[in-house]
């Protein structure tokens, strides 16, 4: 059978704020994704007959039995009563452990290209259900803008109209050999919380705050806060490295830099004035064994 070849890529949290936890632990956040081409994923799929999904990886890190792709074939056939069977090979280019949505891009690809293969699609509602029963950030993905994400993931706006507002800008994606765990970041604030817990629950977002980045640019030269990331300061206390590499990308020039999700990703947003030296220090960074990537958004 025909192979087709996807191309996955990844987010950054443009801030992320914690803004409650539910009763089960899961921690409800308000934060805006970014969509980013680079890096990415490939999944060559060839179809089967049979119904199963078989994932093959070259990652030892990744289980080919249990992933965000079985989990994702999984609950589509239990919502369809059915799922396309296929071989998937997943190459990975984006890192895990980074706070990029690497795995998370990968099941949102696949749940659509499954579900264009159904007799009977399932309506965008459904599909996207199905996407957050896989993973927290996987709704994100079904689509192609920026998109305030709120409560666990489920939550999710999408704002094309703030796209204007980065136009022309670049990103510079450091992607350094440390990876975060997600679940650890999230209990390492926890237990912040607890030993304070006067401070609680105090980065609750408003509407304003999305407001700002229809003007982006005059928002981060006002206040550089509006990229603030709630986990930071617990991961940046694990890992003082990154903390030093969020402090360079200030220093040679980004009008705003933060962490992306829980890490340990770092992106720096470099104004179109500052493109040719974003892409210069890109080189720069790789060349010190760093990963950096720069592009324009």
């Amino acid at each position: 059978m025909t192979s087709q070849t996807l191309r996955s890529g990844c987010k950054i949290n443009l801030g992320l704020r914690i803004t409650g936890v539910r009763p089960d632990g899961m921690h409800l956040i308000d934060s805006l994704f970014w969509p980013l081409a680079e890096p990415h994923d490939e999944l060559i799929l060839t179809p089967r007959t049979d119904g199963r999904l078989i994932v093959h990886c070259d990652d030892p890190s990744l289980d080919p039995g249990q992933n965000t792709l079985t989990r994702a074939h999984a609950r589509l056939a239990a919502l369809a009563g059915e799922a396309p069977g296929a071989d998937v090979r997943l190459v990975k280019g984006v890192p895990s452990g980074a706070g990029l949505g690497g795995g998370s891009a990968d099941a949102a690809a696949l749940l659509r290209w499954l579900n264009n293969r159904l007799a009977r699609p399932l309506p965008d509602a459904t599909l996207a259900a199905c996407a957050a029963a896989v993973g927290a950030d996987v709704p994100f993905f079904l689509h192609a803008c920026p998109c305030r994400v709120q409560g666990i993931g489920e939550r999710i706006t999408p704002m094309p109209e703030l796209a204007p507002s980065l136009s022309g800008w670049s990103v510079l994606l450091l992607c350094p050999d440390v990876h975060v765990s997600t679940p650890w970041a999230y209990g390492a604030w926890d237990r912040q919380q607890a030993a304070a817990p006067e401070n609680r629950l105090t980065s609750v977002c408003s509407d304003d705050r999305y407001l700002a980045f229809r003007t982006l640019g005059a928002s981060l030269s006002r206040d550089r806060t509006v990229l603030a990331n709630d986990l930071e300061p617990v991961v940046f206390k694990a890992h003082p490295e990154l903390e030093r590499l969020k402090a360079a990308l200030l220093k040679q020039g980004a009008a705003g830099a933060a962490m992306s999700g829980s890490g340990s990703a770092l992106f720096g947003l470099f104004p179109p004035s500052a493109a040719t030296a974003c892409h210069d220090l890109a080189r720069q960074w790789t060349d010190k064994g760093m990963r950096a990537l720069a592009q324009s958004l």
